[in-house]
């Protein structure tokens, strides 16, 4: 049902020492000719009075933009399996639970009802989802049970799902099929060859993909509400970390970059949808990220 989650995560994965350190400076966003306006930020600098809150113990909002709006979008830094092995990273699992939690929070608390995961669903006779196959019976809500849950190797489960089994929220896709089909296409040549040019070709699809989200999130959320499948204008986008400099970087500057190619989708610097049409977003870090110095150096949302 399904696939794909852990598109950007490829970056992190050990296909030989080369391009390992290639991928960390390149597949990753951010790079200093990339992501000028965040150098020097760190998510101590990011955090401020926030008008939204939640629990410390879930996680930390390191950015927060128009929040007074009653329309809202918060976007969740995510952690995945290995897109290689699909077994758990050991944070993986954690973080997970941790996402659960803050969307359990968010769904009671600021009554959101659609839930925006990042990756591209098997296509059916409309943008829904099913259920995931997962009575609500069978999740329980103590913390070892969800993270036994979340570490089943045998099946793929994450927090998602768990959600959209939990409660009654409503799922929809923003990817763009061709988009989310090309980049599946170059990480399989990617393994196989470690071809630098590929992993900057891979590099500029994942920038335009990241782009191309979260200008389709409004029309979605319209969508939805228009339909009435929903009765407010909220939702949670849950995408992985290391797409979420470059999203507060947009935010800071409420516009797109064009590609550096040119290419047909963006040939000029757009405006960002979300803004523009008067939402608010806050940007969340589960708390097992928000404490790895490591994982936030690497996408530059460090200290330093």
């Amino acid at each position: 049902m399904f696939t794909g989650f852990a598109l950007r995560n490829f970056c992190t994965q050990s296909l030989h020492s080369v391009l390992l350190l290639t991928a960390a400076t390149v597949l990753l966003p951010g790079s200093p000719s990339r992501a000028e306006n965040l150098s020097g930020t760190s998510a101590a600098h990011l955090r401020t009075t926030h008008e939204v809150s939640i629990p410390a113990e879930y996680g930390e909002i390191v950015y927060q933009k128009n929040a007074h709006c009653p329309q809202q979008i918060f976007i969740i830094g995510q952690s995945h399996r290995s897109s290689l092995t699909g077994r758990p990273r050991p944070e993986t699992v954690k973080v997970q639970a941790e996402i659960f939690r803050i969307g359990e929070w968010l769904i009671r608390e600021k009554n959101v009802e659609l839930l925006l995961p990042e990756g591209f669903f098997q296509r059916g006779p409309s943008r829904d989802v099913p259920t995931a196959d997962l009575s609500r019976e069978s999740i329980r809500p103590d913390t070892q049970s969800l993270e036994a849950a979340l570490g089943d190797s045998r099946r793929f489960i994450n927090a998602d799902m768990l959600l959209n089994a939990s409660y009654p929220i409503r799922l929809a896709q923003i990817e763009d099929e061709k988009l989310y089909r090309d980049i599946r296409h170059l990480l399989g040549e990617a393994r196989q060859t470690g071809s630098l040019s590929v992993l900057s070709e891979l590099d500029d699809l994942q920038d335009e993909r990241t782009s191309t989200m979260l200008q389709n999130i409004p029309d979605v959320v319209e969508e939805a509400f228009r339909a009435g499948g929903i009765d407010n204008r909220r939702a949670m986008f849950t995408i992985g970390l290391a797409h979420v400099g470059e999203i507060i970087d947009y935010l800071r500057c409420g516009s797109l970059r064009p590609p550096s190619d040119g290419s047909e989708h963006m040939t000029g610097t757009a405006r960002l949808k979300l803004l523009d049409q008067g939402y608010g977003v806050t940007v969340i870090i589960p708390r097992t990220l928000a404490e790895n110095e490591q994982i936030l150096r690497l996408c530059r949302l460090d200290s330093e």
